[in-house]
């Protein structure tokens, strides 16, 4: 199969690059594919908890999540898909003795003000308003981010990949051990179990595969993967929305096409904005379709590192549902007493910097790799997205700076 431009990997990076590229291009004379091993979001960003904010320290970083959260914000109104964005806003806690956790949060709502993000300083009191059953100090300070919240991970890379076949991409799942075809210093496609696709231009989004593809074309970059866990803790009960408010009631919705009907899922009310604790370093997001919360930790300078995706170990960590329980509990009492509903690991690629890595690959003309985002595929996504696109494409690059990006800054 021919391609002008040949995406391998089908998470969120990839099924996003997918729409920007396919949008930009005509599907008979610059064909646009993706290629997946498995099914579409079935790697590390499918299994996401996928919050999205902008409470990011970089400035660069910021104003991509911003733009992310306007085209997630936007999604529905334009396309008439949902990625299930939820706006629960997004409150960043520090509550501690040590200074410069305030300093720095002061200092990020004040440079996310100046770029367009609506974030605001909150005192204790405020807090304990916006989050019933928080227990922080009066000397405690946050941010909250109204527009901030989450999507669903799955929806999200379904929509995405729905847009992209809707400008005239084509999709090929199945596609297991791909390799990428060079000749003459010049990509020229990639192979995989089930056959050859050749294309000038190939998009590399395989996230914590990157080093093992990357590694038979003699090519290293410094990548680290990460195993990251996540625990469930039953979400606190609420009231359901009653039915009969939905305008959408099924004796009503014949005359529109289901994709125009959202979901009654997406009205399930939250107990909490998500939480994101600087003091007792973790996250915290409410997931009303499982009725269950997501607890993770923040950071990863306590997460072990792996040599990849196949060592990751499936098996419950009992020191880790414990550190959450007691993490949790110790901010939102009303947790201790919640049902724990398992948990889940993944494992995800950081770089030296803690800045992604996107652009060509070193001495390899017409190879683009996209990799290393610590975990915040759904923040970014949609940015780079637009940015790669306009990069391979060789049009200016709006949506971020590339020289900040590049594999060559290594």
């Amino acid at each position: 199969m021919k391609a002008k431009i040949l995406i391998v990997g089908g998470g969120a990076m990839g099924t996003s690059i997918a729409q920007h590229a396919a949008q930009r291009t005509d599907a008979l004379t610059e064909p646009v594919v993706l290629i997946e091993k498995n099914q579409l979001g079935s790697g590390s960003s499918g299994a996401s908890g996928a919050i999205v904010h902008m409470a990011y320290s970089d400035r660069m970083l910021a104003g991509m999540s911003r733009d992310a959260l306007k085209a997630y914000g936007q999604m529905k109104a334009s396309t008439g898909r949902s990625v299930g964005y939820r706006r629960t806003g997004v409150m960043v806690i520090a509550d501690s003795d040590d200074a410069s956790q305030r300093d720095r949060l002061l200092a990020d709502i004040e440079m996310h003000n100046s770029i367009g993000i609506v974030s605001h300083r909150v005192g204790a009191d405020e807090i304990r308003t916006l989050c019933p059953g928080i227990e922080v100090s009066d000397t405690a300070t946050a941010s909250f981010e109204p527009e901030g919240g989450f999507v669903d991970a799955r929806r999200t890379i379904q929509t995405f990949a729905t847009l992209a076949r809707n400008a005239g991409c084509a999709t090929r799942i199945g596609m297991g051990k791909p390799e990428v075809m060079v000749e003459k210093g010049r990509a020229v496609g990639v192979s995989t179990e089930d056959g050859e696709f050749e294309a000038p231009i190939v998009v590399l989004a395989v996230g914590p595969w990157t080093s093992q593809v990357l590694a038979k074309l003699n090519v290293e970059l410094p990548l680290q993967i990460a195993r990251v866990q996540d625990h469930y803790l039953e979400m606190p009960p609420m009231e359901l929305v009653d039915e009969e408010d939905d305008e959408f009631s099924e004796s009503g919705s014949g005359e529109f096409e289901t994709r125009f009907i959202p979901d009654p899922l997406d009205l399930v009310p939250v107990p909490h904005p998500v939480v994101i604790d600087l003091s007792k370093r973790f996250t915290l997001r409410a997931e009303p379709h499982e009725q269950r919360t997501r607890v993770g930790r923040l950071g990863l300078q306590e997460s072990e590192t792996i040599a990849g995706p196949r060592d990751l170990v499936g098996a419950k960590d009992p020191h880790f549902e414990a550190w959450a329980r007691e993490a949790v509990s110790a901010r939102m009492p009303i947790y201790r007493d919640m049902g724990s509903m398992g948990g889940t690991e993944a494992a995800i690629v950081r770089t030296p910097d803690n800045l992604p890595v996107v652009g060509q690959v070193p001495g390899i003309e017409g190879l683009y790799v996209v990799t290393g985002f610590t975990g915040n595929d759904f923040h970014l996504a949609p940015s780079i997205g637009e940015g790669v696109a306009q990069m391979i494409l060789e049009q200016p690059v709006s949506a971020f700076d590339p020289e900040r990006l590049s594999a060559l800054r290594f």
